[in-house]
C-alpha cells in the first residue's frame, strides 16, 4: 500500500512539474492576444466559482478581470469572449510569476455566455444554472480523470481548470462559463479536436485510443452518471 501511494504521489509530482515547466515557458512567449489590447479595457470586479467534485460543494472569491464587450466568435448556442483574468487559480501559486507583470503577462480565457433566441445573453436563472451545471461537469470529469490515471494509463488525462464567473457589478449578475485559452497546437499537428460525443461521434482522423477509452472507463466507472 504504500508503495502504491509513494508511485502516485511520484506521478501527481511529474505532472504539477510539467505544469510549472509549461507555464514558465508560455510567460517567454509573445502573448497571442496582444492585438486586441485586452489591457486598455476597464477592469471589472468578479466573483469567481469553482467546484469540489470530492465534497459536492463551491468555494468562491473576488477577483478582476478585463473582457472584451463584443465576442470574437459564436455557436449555436453561445457566444466566446476574450478575458485576461489577473488573479492566480487557487491551489496554484506557482503561477506567482504572472502577477508581478500585471496585465502585460496576466493569463488568457475563453468566457462563454448562453443566448436567447434573439441572439442576446441570456441573463435568465435558467441560463445561470445552466453555466454552474457545465462547470460541474468539468470538475465531474476531472475527478473521473484522477481515477484514470491512478490506473497508470500509458497516456494520462488532465482537464483544464474552468470556473464561474459572476459580473456583479454588472445588472442582472451575468454569469460566464470560463477556461483557460490554448494556443498552437499539440505533438500530433492539432489543434482543439472534438474526439467523440454522446451522441456517438467518433473522431477518426488521428487514430486517438486514449480519449476513447477514458470516455468508456468514466462511463462504466460512474455507472452512466
Amino acid at each position: 500500500m504504500n508503495n502504491r501511494c509513494s508511485i502516485s504521489k511520484s506521478r501527481r509530482d511529474l505532472v504539477i512539474q510539467k505544469i510549472r515547466d509549461a507555464a514558465a515557458q508560455e510567460s517567454q512567449k509573445k502573448d497571442p492576444w496582444s492585438p486586441y489590447e485586452l489591457e486598455t479595457i476597464p477592469a471589472e470586479k468578479v466573483k469567481r466559482h469553482w467546484y469540489n467534485a470530492e465534497k459536492k460543494s463551491w468555494t468562491s472569491e473576488i477577483t478582476i478581470v478585463k473582457m472584451e464587450s463584443k465576442p470574437f466568435t459564436h455557436g449555436a448556442m453561445r457566444h466566446c469572449y476574450r478575458m485576461k483574468m489577473i488573479h492566480m487559480p487557487p491551489n496554484f501559486n506557482e503561477n506567482h510569476r504572472f502577477y508581478k507583470h500585471g496585465w502585460s503577462k496576466a493569463l488568457n480565457y475563453v468566457a462563454k455566455s448562453y443566448l436567447t433566441s434573439d441572439g442576446k445573453q441570456d441573463v435568465s436563472d435558467d441560463a445561470k444554472e445552466a453555466v454552474f451545471n457545465d462547470i460541474i461537469l468539468q470538475y465531474e470529469a476531472q475527478h473521473w480523470a484522477r481515477k484514470f490515471n491512478d490506473k497508470g494509463p500509458p497516456k494520462r488525462i488532465i482537464f483544464i481548470m474552468a470556473y464561474v464567473v459572476e459580473f456583479i457589478e454588472r445588472e442582472g449578475s451575468p454569469v460566464f462559463a470560463v477556461e483557460r485559452f490554448i494556443s498552437g497546437t499539440d505533438s500530433y499537428g492539432a489543434g482543439f479536436t472534438k474526439h467523440n460525443t454522446n451522441s456517438g461521434y467518433v473522431d477518426e482522423t488521428l487514430g486517438r485510443i486514449t480519449p476513447h477509452i477514458f470516455s468508456a472507463f468514466s462511463f462504466y466507472s460512474s455507472e452512466g452518471t
